[in-house]
């Protein structure tokens, strides 16, 4: 019964909220957005996280680092194209200036989730733990989509 109330909860949890985020500064803000991943095949062992977060206050904000219990490890990757061939590199942080929005997606920034717990499957929403050097931690759900991802809204 817990399972079933749990499961109504989250799948009534519209998955682009506004997140205000307070951490060590009462005025920090993030809306955080359009955060999905693409359905795994039952073989796969990682995912990647595409999402939008954008800075709302007046103070530069960093995203530190990110984490789920879905995967082993979450680390924040770029990925870019040189001399034809694609890369990841890790980043330590990111960077987000107040007011811009930081866009996670395909052939660019994202969160890598590695050693999944199962394959994603298509509709389903998880929970992902985002760390920002003044909102502090912040909880996302992630949605998950078909292999042409989530129609940005």
């Amino acid at each position: 019964m817990k399972n079933i109330l749990i499961s109504i909860l989250i799948l009534a949890t519209p998955v682009s909220l506004p997140v205000i985020a307070h951490g060590t500064e009462p005025h920090a803000t993030l809306d955080i957005s359009q955060a999905w991943a693409r359905k795994t095949g039952s073989r796969t062992a990682s995912a990647a996280v595409y999402v939008d977060i954008k800075n709302l206050s007046e103070t530069m904000e960093r995203l530190l680092s990110a984490g789920s219990d879905r995967a082993s490890m979450a680390m924040i990757h770029r990925s870019s194209e040189r001399d034809g061939i694609m890369r990841m590199k890790m980043q330590d942080s990111v960077e987000i200036r107040p007011g811009a929005t930081a866009s996670f997606e395909p052939g660019g920034l994202h969160i890598m989730l590695t050693n999944l717990d199962e394959p994603l499957k298509q509709g389903q929403l998880f929970p992902l733990r985002l760390t920002f050097e003044h909102a502090g931690q912040v909880e996302i759900f992630v949605e998950v989509t078909g292999i042409a991802g989530l129609e940005k809204q």
